[in-house]
């Protein structure tokens, strides 16, 4: 399963989607992936371009509304006293951030530093929510998915290996799977082999989301969206888009490359080599039948 950023826009939002995820929870085995709270993302590439013209104190200034954000609503979520544990993990992982920046700012900001950067979104959110499905009754743990999904080189638009992340998955993952344990899986990044961080492209959460279908072999790969399903054109823009029930692999991925932003195209492969299902379902309203990619 796969939650984006929109659903995770506010702490209602992530409540909601744990209500979601537990309805599946109780029937079966759940990986979840998520995208970094809305519009986190674009800020950290504000940060990047800020680094790149050396305003160091705007950058901070943008870091630090970040995390007041997070903070915000993890404290929203979670009203325990308990939840400061979270928050200390929160506060370290800033830390990181900004000490990072601090030791580059006389340097180069190559894209493989900018792939660190954005990564962050991705890895505040991924505590957030597993605290959250912890406050509905599951269990669950946050996965930096820099430990487990390996990549090439390119930086910015990174492809994930299938060979040399299968190892990770089956030391980091597959235990919690088997103990009924919800691995909160960062979206969008991996890493290198020689360590660094890389980002699959934007939209890349999908294809971290198909890519562990694939190499789990998974039953279904569910995306949950903010729209009913795959439409012919963009449903805010459009009343009279039509909603699809049920796409081949083939027509999903002609209507993405030609500019449907429901799915990023590129993850419609991994899962079409194991002729896994695609359910893109909306998550106000997930009662919905939504949208069916399949053989």
């Amino acid at each position: 399963m796969k939650f984006g950023g929109a659903s995770l826009s506010t702490a209602h939002g992530m409540l909601k989607a744990c209500q979601i995820v537990k309805e599946y929870w109780v029937k079966q085995r759940v990986v979840l992936v998520v995208s970094a709270m809305k519009g986190v993302t674009d800020r950290l590439f504000e940060v990047a371009t800020l680094l790149e013209n050396k305003q160091i104190k705007k950058a901070f200034f943008i870091i630090d509304e970040i995390k007041k954000t997070h903070i915000k609503t993890l404290h929203e979520v979670d009203k325990r006293l308990q939840a400061v544990k979270i928050e200390s993990e929160l506060i370290n992982l800033i830390s990181r951030l900004k000490n990072f920046i601090k030791n580059v700012s006389n340097k180069k900001i190559t894209r493989a530093r900018i792939d660190y950067i954005v990564s962050f979104g991705e890895r505040l959110s991924s505590p957030i929510v597993a605290n959250a499905l912890e406050m509905c009754g599951m269990t669950a743990y946050p996965i930096d998915a820099s430990f487990i999904i390996a990549t090439n080189s390119r930086f910015g638009n990174a492809v994930p290996l299938y060979k040399e992340s299968q190892q990770y998955i089956n030391q980091i993952l597959f235990p919690l799977i088997k103990n009924n344990v919800i691995p909160v899986v960062t979206g969008y990044i991996g890493f290198t082999h020689g360590g660094c961080t890389t980002t699959l492209g934007r939209g890349g959460s999908d294809l971290t989301a198909a890519y562990l279908a694939n190499l789990l072999s998974a039953n279904a790969l569910y995306l949950w969206k903010d729209v009913e399903g795959f439409y012919s054109e963009d449903p805010h823009k459009n009343k009279k888009a039509k909603l699809f029930t049920k796409l081949s692999y083939k027509t999903a991925r002609n209507l993405a490359k030609k500019g449907a932003k429901i799915i990023y195209y590129k993850a419609l492969t991994p899962v079409e080599k194991k002729h896994i299902p695609i359910y893109i379902k909306s998550f106000i309203y997930p009662e919905s039948s939504g949208t069916l990619v399949a053989d």
